[in-house]
């Protein structure tokens, strides 16, 4: 049965954070009513008046994300879609619907299928993005940084915060990547 947002039975998603030894962190996600949107979901029925840019996540299914960032883009809202989330395949629909794909290399390997060990990878596969219609491919590096890939050939680059650098450190990464957003 389809219902209206914001109108389901479910209960609401849940997402469970596990911090590992080594500060990285590991995740399961309960989608709960983040997952039961209507099949004929249409977003101009979704308030976008006064928006600066969307963001988007993937605990939604891709019909949402899709519709959204046609609506925005419709707007000249820029969107930015997390690529964090549930694990599942990226349409082209969706990839050349958003303003920038925002992965960190872990998600990059996963939706692209390509190694992602070295920098030079991370470029040929954010660049399988590009060659997917992308406009922009932004990945986030952990404590290498970050590296933005755009359809015109840019390549900027951006070095991390270190912590250490001001005698602290680091505990725990959850959040780093939508903080960084």
């Amino acid at each position: 049965e389809n219902v209206s947002p914001g109108e389901s039975s479910l209960p609401s998603g849940t997402g469970i954070v596990y911090l590992l030894p080594d500060g990285g962190v590991s995740s399961v996600v309960a989608t709960g009513s983040n997952s039961d949107w209507p099949s004929d979901f249409e977003a101009d029925t979704v308030w976008l008046e006064d928006v600066g840019v969307v963001l988007l996540q993937r605990e939604v299914p891709e019909h949402v994300n899709v519709e959204v960032a046609r609506a925005a883009r419709e707007r000249g809202i820029p969107v930015m879609q997390d690529i964090g989330g549930e694990d599942r395949p990226i349409s082209d629909d969706l990839v050349s619907s958003v303003t920038f794909l925002t992965p960190n290399r872990t998600e990059l390997g996963r939706i692209t299928g390509k190694p992602v060990d070295t920098l030079e990878q991370v470029m040929d596969a954010a660049r399988s993005l590009l060659n997917r219609m992308a406009k922009n491919v932004l990945v986030t590096l952990g404590s290498e940084g970050s590296i933005l890939l755009t359809s015109e050939g840019d390549v900027v680059t951006q070095p991390a915060f270190s912590p250490e650098a001001l005698g602290l450190s680091t505990v725990d990464e959850t959040g780093a990547g939508d903080c960084f957003r």
